[in-house]
């Protein structure tokens, strides 16, 4: 019902979806022609535009017709988290282009991102106490009788696969969401929250959207295809999970899977000291089996006696924080690796511009969780850092040889090579191709054009009014 009630609002479907067309380099100005990179039209196929309506189609002109203002509800499971600083990134970005957002996030982040919800509309479910449920249920009852007892009968379907929150809990957050009039649902991971955009979105009669990350995606898919036929449209980082979720879906449900970048603010992520002459590999992520850092540890002691590595810095925590503080003592290069812990999306920018390269070694772990595109690759780039990466996941859609080296995922003397080539490249060289990945990262990854294209798909969802 969800559905067929989005497809008539005007959802991209079948006959309404996007057609990513590359836009000839011809029919930029000059100016924007010298400042393009030659070699970005290979690998990041989002291009940064918008686009617009062409009948019921859409495709890419070059040409961004603005969204309408709108009004967008955000589920999430836990805000603002210091390892998901892109969802709030993301809107602050929606703000500015002038929507209104909404935040309804499940519980307060275990570690959270400061000031990261400064000037947003931040509720938390688990803060609604026992008579705000209970009045918020009678006024959704007594508003919505039919889909509320639709919502009862619907949990046992989705209770197969993931924990069903009870209507009584849901309740406050619907009668805030209508009371701040919201347009559409968006929800980031195709978890608890997404579950909660659905049947949100049926109780208030509201299109809802998913985006998907990693894990939700492939070590915990739950009602993963109920919830991406439910949705209006779906998103996820790259062309890697894009693929793999079309792959779980009917071809009517399919079509409406896109490829959404999390994008980068280069104005935030921009140089402002020249490259040094140090030999510090730098890598960012939480201390988790994936991110592939027991690799990077046996790859740089192997570079002990390479005169051009100094440090391993690793930004992050996580379970296998001292598992791989061990294995550094045992290999003797305990003085050589540096654990920061958790560190401020500023203190990450600061790190990046003292960096050598960034290395990101992405594995798929023992049980099945993977990233999709890990947003630091894209950072490390816009701060003009070359990056060493896995040849995994969705990362061969942003590296390419003039910005950085692929190796294998899991192959430690091939990760220390890559490392220890692009630290004896000359200062010279090291420092144009960091300042080609930036051009890459603004005119492929920029977080304006892609929450531009954000906002295009959500007014396509809506339809016209």
């Amino acid at each position: 019902m969800a559905t067929r009630k989005a497809a008539a609002r005007g959802a991209p479907t079948a006959k309404a979806m996007y057609t990513e067309t590359p836009v000839p380099s011809t029919s930029a100005k000059p100016a924007q022609r010298r400042r393009s990179c030659t070699t970005d039209r290979i690998i990041c196929a989002t291009h940064g535009r918008a686009p617009s309506r062409v009948g019921r189609r859409v495709s890419f002109t070059g040409v961004h017709l603005p969204a309408p203002q709108l009004r967008i509800g955000v589920l999430v499971d836990q805000f603002p988290e210091l390892s998901e600083t892109f969802i709030a990134a993301e809107l602050h970005e929606l703000r500015r282009a002038g929507h209104h957002v909404r935040v309804e996030a499940e519980r307060h982040a275990s570690h959270p991102n400061p000031n990261a919800a400064a000037e947003l509309a931040v509720s938390y479910l688990e803060d609604d106490e026992r008579p705000r449920k209970i009045a918020a249920l009678i006024w959704l009852i007594g508003r919505h009788p039919v889909r509320s007892l639709s919502d009862l009968l619907s949990r046992r379907r989705w209770r197969r696969e993931e924990e069903v929150r009870r209507l009584r809990a849901l309740a406050p957050a619907a009668r805030r969401l209508s009371h701040f009039r919201a347009q559409h649902l968006h929800a980031h991971f195709a978890a608890g929250a997404a579950l909660d955009a659905l049947r949100l979105g049926q109780l208030l009669d509201l299109p809802f959207s998913v985006a998907t990350h990693g894990y939700d995606i492939f070590q915990i898919p739950r009602n993963l295809t109920g919830k991406h036929e439910k949705a209006a449209f779906a998103v996820s980082a790259c062309e890697y999970s894009v693929r793999h979720i079309r792959s779980q879906l009917q071809p009517q449900h399919a079509v409406r899977v896109y490829k959404l970048v999390v994008g980068v603010d280069g104005d935030r992520f921009r140089r402002r000291a020249p490259h040094s002459e140090g030999g510090t590999v730098l890598a960012v992520g939480r201390l988790v089996e994936k991110k592939g850092l027991r690799h990077l540890i046996e790859a740089v002691a192997l570079l002990a006696d390479d005169r051009a590595f100094e440090r391993l810095v690793i930004v992050g925590d996580g379970p296998l924080h001292q598992e791989l503080a061990e294995q550094a003592r045992s290999l003797g290069i305990s003085e050589r690796v540096e654990f920061l812990g958790s560190r401020t999306p500023a203190e990450v920018r600061d790190l990046l511009e003292a960096a050598a390269t960034v290395a990101v070694p992405c594995v798929v772990a023992s049980d099945g969780d993977r990233d999709t595109m890990p947003v630091i690759a894209k950072e490390a780039l816009a701060m003009e850092v070359p990056v060493v990466a896995s040849d995994a996941v969705g990362l061969p859609e942003v590296i390419a040889p003039e910005w950085g080296r692929l190796v294998p995922p899991g192959d430690a003397a091939a990760l220390a090579s890559a490392l220890s080539e692009l630290l004896h490249l000359p200062l010279a060289q090291r420092a144009e191709m960091g300042r080609a990945g930036r051009c890459h990262v603004l005119e492929r990854c920029s977080l304006s054009g892609e929450t531009r294209r954000l906002a295009d798909l959500i007014a396509l969802a809506r339809g016209p009014r």
